[in-house]
């Protein structure tokens, strides 16, 4: 299978998840308002973040077949791609920071949870970010190709630490939930955070290499 048409798979892949994250948002969003449950709300804000990053890596792969053919551009269209891919792994160390400061933030100062709607959130994003995960399949399209895509690979970074978020998150509010250990929602946050944070880092470290052709790629 060559390069044009996996990187048309990929496109398609992130379109599908781009439409089912939008629609996530816009339900999250329109029972967040008539329920007045804040958590759906600002969940629902924060699919419109993923839904943006996605959207970097679905234009990338445009544009990048638009130049594959156009001679003016001594650039490696390759490095479109790559370009996308450090972009989008910079939003997700955003994320992994802010996460880690509002953490911290509810250290000092525990919030009242209201442990039904925010499960019901948590359970909805991770069932959303699970049917992505499956949708994208990363190992498939990227051990088919002779370089990493990274492009590809950061927009699966973005769906697979949202879902681990969530997936942590259920685990801390059935745990304060039914034990009141109320510390645990916002160490789970801490931790989450950091890793979200390190995988950013491996990421920008990957693709500027790349984008700088560095040639000792030990550095």
């Amino acid at each position: 299978m060559n390069s044009r048409t996996l990187n048309n798979q990929a496109k398609n892949k992130t379109l599908l998840v781009i439409i089912l994250t939008i629609i996530t948002m816009i339900f999250e969003i329109f029972f967040g308002i008539i329920t007045h449950s804040m958590a759906l709300t600002a969940d629902g804000w924060h699919m419109g973040t993923h839904a943006f990053a996605l959207s970097i890596t679905f234009f990338a792969y445009i544009l990048a077949a638009k130049l594959s053919n156009n001679n003016k551009y001594s650039i490696n269209v390759d490095k479109i791609g790559t370009l996308a891919g450090f972009t989008s792994s910079i939003l997700l160390g955003i994320t992994g920071v802010w996460i880690i400061f509002e953490s911290f933030v509810r250290f000092l100062s525990p919030y009242n949870i209201n442990y039904n709607d925010a499960l019901i959130v948590a359970l909805i994003g991770l069932v959303v970010n699970v049917i992505s995960i499956l949708i994208m399949g990363v190992k498939s399209h990227s051990c088919e190709k002779k370089h990493k895509d990274y492009n590809f690979l950061a927009a699966y970074m973005h769906i697979l630490a949202d879902a681990l978020t969530s997936f942590f998150a259920i685990f801390a509010l059935l745990v304060g939930k039914y034990f009141s250990i109320v510390f645990l929602d916002p160490l789970v946050g801490f931790l989450g955070g950091i890793l979200i944070c390190s995988w950013a880092c491996n990421l920008i470290k990957s693709t500027s290499v790349i984008l700088l052709d560095i040639k000792n790629k030990n550095i």
